[in-house]
């Protein structure tokens, strides 16, 4: 499954709020500010915009504010029932010359494979500047197929997929344009089950209250 819509950036205006945070009008162009050595799976939320970000949305409810209302307006009526949400979303940054995820993977290896293959977790993807060719995701459209499609899209749409079954990952980057963006999973309340374990990089319980909230 792999779904495209636009929402409107006036109600749901995520990259100002990021612009804000990061003190950067022009988000495309972050890596003239500062470059990294290639990333891998245990580096690639180590940049100064990950640190700022993850510090800022702990202490200022701006993007929370938005964040909540989008789930509310936009992914909330796609399931007809409430739904359990990634409290935090993950930021992503791809400066050219990089990746922003280290290897080509399934979500499902990450975690416990037969609790992912039961709730089925469906993932969001949402730039805040544009994604195109090799600075944006490139993932299979069905599971082991191996046939890999880049999620070309801007500001202003999203990409709903399963993360959890199709392997997905990032090329390097040899765009001129640096990509940020964030992204989150959603499990139908019917689905859910607490798995009983802890995020590989910060310990968070995978549960209500930890990791996920309820709406």
């Amino acid at each position: 499954m792999i779904n495209r819509f636009k929402y409107d950036t006036k109600e749901h205006a995520f990259r100002e709020v990021i612009c804000n945070w990061l003190g950067e009008y022009d988000l495309s162009k972050l890596h003239y500010i500062k470059q990294y050595e290639h990333f891998d799976r245990e580096h690639d939320q180590s940049t100064i915009w990950h640190k700022k970000f993850y510090e800022m949305i702990r202490s200022d409810i701006s993007f929370d504010d938005i964040y909540v209302k989008f789930l509310e307006d936009v992914v909330k009526p796609r399931f007809g029932e409430e739904i359990i949400y990634q409290k935090i979303p993950t930021l992503r940054i791809h400066l050219p010359g990089n990746v922003s995820v280290g290897e080509f993977h399934k979500d499902k290896y990450y975690r416990d494979i037969e609790w992912a293959e039961k709730v089925k977790e469906i993932n969001y993807y949402v730039p805040l500047t544009k994604a195109y060719g090799t600075n944006t995701i490139w993932a299979e459209t069905e599971e082991d197929k191996g046939d890999f499609q880049p999620f070309d899209t801007d500001y202003g749409e999203c990409f709903e997929w399963s993360a959890t079954n199709l392997t997905h990952g990032n090329k390097d980057n040899i765009t001129s344009n640096t990509r940020v963006s964030f992204d989150f999973r959603v499990i139908p309340k019917s689905r859910y089950i607490d798995s009983g374990h802890l995020t590989i990089n910060t310990k968070i319980p995978f549960g209500i209250g930890g990791y996920y909230e309820v709406l």
